[in-house]
């Protein structure tokens, strides 16, 4: 993305959040990080336009960890950075995709700065994301990253590029409530880990989403591609390639109401539409599942994959497990 185009398009983000009390960015790619002078200046702008407007912001930085430094951490320190790091747990598990451009695993780097962030009080996620082949391995890979130091962890399956069989979906719904004894243990003494999506704020609970359909994709969040379109959130941004009718405007031309209209009708479409989720039993604590994993894993926006729901059906029991009486 171009200097002038990025600066445009948080311009046209704080223009289309007017009214509201705080706005959060995340820069994301590709790798944020390899735009570092870019990224600094932005920060500035988007603090000062926010500012201007009178809005609190969130920055958040989502890298795949290799690239680091001392200017870096001074910069997240300044802005309060949430960073979001790409690990997938243990060597074996993270090198097996996560590999530099020459082809060598990259987790002894990522794992040496994260440490190093954390010693710098950087605000740091980890984002593990589940391969169907480790999908029996999540607690040991949780417990791995938690033992270098991370107390947040953010796990969620890969989609879209593989495929999930009966039996690993049932294995990482199992998994979930395998995190959840282990999140009891750990918080029972010192409170310091939480795990998406059993995080306690969690909506997913509860029957919360009892007469609650959808996401907030193109009302709320949108998402800026580097060549100027938007997309109504950054997963569904993913998908412009294939799913071009996602695009629902540009930076240079401005929103397109018809489009936003029809996207946010699909978004937010209830179990009218959603004929999958009327007989589901965990559609109280479901919404109809997330539009880009649906578009991605069964080519329908309101059509989620077994594996998603399996995985949401099996938050609630966890939950509970996770943050019952200590």
């Amino acid at each position: 993305m171009s200097a002038d185009l990025a600066h445009r398009a948080v311009n046209l983000f704080i223009f289309l959040a007017e009214g509201a009390t705080s706005v959060e960015i995340s820069f994301t790619g590709g790798e944020p990080l390899l735009r570092f002078s870019l990224l600094k200046t932005l920060s500035s702008h988007v603090e000062r336009a926010a500012h201007a407007a009178k809005m609190d912001t969130r920055l958040v930085v989502k890298t795949n960890g290799t690239i680091l430094n001392a200017e870096v951490i001074r910069f997240f320190r300044q802005f309060k950075m949430r960073v979001v790091v790409s690990i997938d747990g243990s060597p074996g598990v993270h090198d097996l995709y996560r590999r530099s451009c020459q082809g060598l695993g990259t987790y002894d780097v990522v794992s040496r700065n994260i440490q190093l962030m954390l010693e710098n009080e950087v605000d740091c996620t980890a984002s593990l994301t589940v391969h169907p082949q480790w999908s029996d391995s999540v607690l040991s890979n949780v417990q791995h990253l938690h033992r270098l130091g991370l107390k947040r962890i953010d796990v969620g399956p890969a989609y879209g590029t593989v495929e999930w069989d009966e039996q690993r979906a049932e294995s990482l719904a199992q998994s979930l409530t395998a995190v959840a004894s282990y999140m009891h243990e750990v918080n029972r003494e010192s409170n310091e880990l939480e795990v998406g999506p059993l995080y306690r704020d969690t909506e997913h609970v509860d029957g919360q989403l009892g007469n609650c359909w959808g996401c907030r994709a193109a009302s709320s969040n949108i998402a800026i591609l580097p060549d100027g379109r938007i997309a109504g959130c950054s997963a569904l941004a993913m998908l412009v390639p294939t799913f071009p009718e996602l695009v629902i405007g540009s930076v240079s031309k401005g929103i397109d109401v018809g489009a936003v209209t029809h996207l946010c009708e699909l978004a937010q479409a209830g179990p009218d539409r959603r004929l999958v989720c009327r007989s589901c039993s965990a559609k109280t604590n479901c919404g109809g599942g997330c539009l880009a994993i649906n578009y991605a894993s069964t080519g329908a926006p309101l059509a989620p994959p077994s594996f998603y729901c399996r995985t949401i059906a099996a938050i609630p029991h966890a939950w509970h497990q996770a943050w019952g009486t200590f």
